[in-house]
């Protein structure tokens, strides 16, 4: 309801504006629009190219109809390696991230809870900030299985007018993004996502 927007209701809950969810015919992927932020929320991906056609399209009827500037644009991809599904390796990543995957986990005190780490890059006038190391789905509780996370979120904090404008950010952001986890992974784990 635009007309109550910062007035409580009769719960006492705040209601900052109109926030509406469109999900894709298999409903593993959606579009979160709000007064605030747009959100492309993909969970079934194949490819960059395929996807952003489907984005591409929102954004610039959005940019048509609406007079809008983003003041942050970004994109990110979180890959989780589910210790359920696949026995996780060291010489599945580069040295410096398989340092920080346990091969097992041990009760001991103090007790881990997570263990992630993170790295911030600066390119050109964006920041990428990648967070590679044991995901804990049960955080706070104790870390009980060795989940890893291999985390690539790259955004600009420029005030973009322009869906064209969004759209450089995001394929620059894509680009950097496969580049480092390119860098992050190995052959041998390349082998097992392609199922050889």
């Amino acid at each position: 309801d635009q007309n109550s927007n910062g007035i409580p209701n009769a719960n006492g809950e705040t209601i900052e504006g109109i926030q509406r969810e469109y999900f894709t015919a298999d409903g593993t992927n959606k579009l979160i629009l709000t007064n605030k932020f747009v959100i492309f929320e993909i969970n079934n991906y194949g490819s960059f190219k395929k996807k952003k056609k489907w984005f591409q399209s929102i954004l610039l009827a959005f940019y048509q109809k609406n007079r809008v500037s983003a003041n942050r644009t970004g994109i990110r991809y979180i890959n989780i390696f589910d210790s359920t599904k696949l026995k996780l390796q060291k010489n599945f990543f580069a040295p410096e991230i398989a340092a920080s995957l346990k091969v097992g986990i041990k009760e001991e005190t103090p007790q881990l809870i997570r263990s992630m780490h993170l790295s911030e890059y600066h390119i050109d006038e964006m920041t990428m900030n990648f967070r590679y190391g044991m995901f804990n789905p049960e955080y706070p509780n104790r870390l009980k299985r060795n989940d890893f996370a291999l985390d690539y979120d790259f955004f600009s904090n420029e005030i973009l007018d322009t869906a064209d404008m969004v759209l450089r950010v995001l394929e620059k952001g894509h680009q950097e993004i496969q580049t480092l986890f390119e860098n992050s992974i190995t052959d041998c784990l390349r082998g097992v996502m392609n199922n050889e």
